[in-house]
Order: structure tokens, then sequence, then C-alpha cells
């Protein structure tokens, strides 16, 4: 029987750009941005995988209050035994796209948000 996770990590390689994504004065809070950073990588088509080296940073109830992150990874996902994980997952690999997009001198939103 697997147990699902009651924390919600970011992984130490992910945290400065984390912040760097809060810094650039789009979000309001870290999980705000990490938030934005699993709909990133979902988005993306990231399949499914598991973080590493995760430290702990929410827990789920501040994350997910009312089940919505939840419902969406488990319809996303049909089969997923722990859905948080996934979210964890999705969250740290959406950090790590959206730094590369900065890195590499592309606006993080515009691709998101490009009016056509």
């Amino acid at each position: 029987m697997s147990v699902d996770k009651k924390t919600i990590g970011v992984a130490k390689t992910n945290l400065a750009a984390l912040a760097s994504l809060v810094e650039g004065g789009n979000f309001a809070s870290e999980l705000d941005a990490a938030r934005f950073a699993m709909a990133y990588a979902v988005r993306s088509g990231l399949p499914p995988g598991a973080a590493e080296g995760a430290d702990t940073k929410w827990n789920v109830g501040s994350v997910d209050p009312d089940g919505t992150l939840r419902s969406l990874v488990e319809a996303l996902c049909p089969g997923a035994t722990e859905p948080y994980r996934l979210v964890e997952y999705f969250m740290n690999e959406g950090i790590k796209m959206l730094a590369g997009r900065r890195a590499a001198g592309r606006d993080v939103y515009d691709e998101l948000f490009a009016r056509g």
C-alpha cells in the first residue's frame, strides 16, 4: 500500500530559480510560482515521473486546499496512486523548464499569453 506525500518539496537546485520567478514580479508568492510551473510542465506534455532531492516546503493543505490539483493529476494520470508525488514532480520540472527559458533569454510568459 502506497502512502502519498503530506508535504510538497522543492529541490535545492530549483530554489534560486523559484525565488527568481517571484522576484520577477509576476507572482505573489513562491507557492503561486510553483503552481504556475506545474501548469507549465503539464501543458508542455511532460510525462509523469518522480522528483529527486525535493526538500519539504509546503503542507499539501496549503498547496491544494480544495483538492483541485489532486483531482487534476488523477484525471491526467489515471492509476496514479500518489498524486501529490506527481504534483511535486510537475512543480519541480516546471521550475527547471521556466528557468531554462529565462537562461535562454526567452520570456517565461510569451508563449502562454501570446495574442494573435
